[in-house]
């Protein structure tokens, strides 16, 4: 009388595997196909390092209330200084027309370079520097024009010799998005003293530096190969157990001629 009821339990527990495999073989399958979907985006970076097409200086006279007026251009570039009557700032434009970019090209950084030779006049505390609409030519209203204060660098501990960068970043952006063919850049300081700059290359010029960085369409990373051929061939290799044990099976029913009631 148990001899059926055991036959039953052995081929309830052989459809429970074959449902189970076939489960198993499923989501192997979609695991890989997750893998492959979900590669990441391989992103190329190049870095550009830009010398001014024009570099001057312009000094200002003081009057009332902080006003200035009087502006001159001066053939030296290199000083720069603030005290009670003047003012003297160190200018540079650059041309950015060849980042007037693809759509999925952006530009990640833009620093601008120089570098201090010696101080003057009383060690300063703060450098700033300046951002304006440059066309490619020296001009006074360069100086009292439509500049704004990008950001400043304190430079009460710094020697002769150190290389100064701004991050100028958002300003360059905004130049290239407008497509504005100059980027210019003014530096002055922002409390009483004097400072020479010396550039970053050897004539003595300022530097930006740009970084760009290019998405370029998905591909599929090694490991998401690598998981992709193994999920896949765990799923072949289940399928091939699913048949084996149908194989095997099929004679036990003829062998003891049962069916399930």
């Amino acid at each position: 009388m148990s001899f059926p009821v055991k036959l039953f339990t052995i081929e309830s527990n052989l459809i429970f595997m074959k449902n189970l495999y076939h489960k198993v073989a499923v989501a192997s399958v979609c695991t890989a196909l997750g893998f492959v979907l979900g590669a990441n985006e391989e992103v190329k970076a190049a870095t550009f390092t830009l010398t001014p097409t024009i570099q001057f200086g312009a000094t200002a006279s003081m009057y009332q209330m902080g006003v200035y007026e009087d502006v001159r251009l001066i053939p030296g570039d290199e000083y720069v200084s603030y005290g009670p009557g003047s003012i003297t700032t160190r200018l540079a434009e650059f041309n950015i027309s060849n980042f007037f970019l693809a759509p999925n090209t952006i530009i990640r950084s833009a620093i601008f370079q120089d570098k201090i030779s010696s101080f003057q006049g009383g060690r300063p505390g703060t450098l700033g520097i300046f951002g304006y609409l440059g066309n490619g030519t020296a001009e006074a209203s360069d100086l009292l024009g439509d500049e704004v204060l990008l950001t400043s660098i304190d430079i009460s501990s710094s020697s002769p010799g150190d290389t100064l960068s701004f991050d100028v970043t958002p300003f360059v952006n905004q130049r290239v998005s407008n497509g504005d063919t100059f980027a210019g850049f003014a530096i002055s300081l922002l409390n009483v003293g004097g400072v020479a700059l010396g550039g970053t290359d050897a004539l003595g010029r300022s530097s930006l530096v740009i970084e760009t960085v290019d998405a370029a369409e998905p591909v599929p990373e090694p490991t998401a190969i690598f998981g992709s051929a193994l999920a896949l061939g765990l799923g072949g290799w289940l399928k091939r157990k699913k048949s084996n044990q149908q194989h095997k099976t099929t004679p036990m029913r003829l062998i003891y001629g049962l069916t399930r009631v």
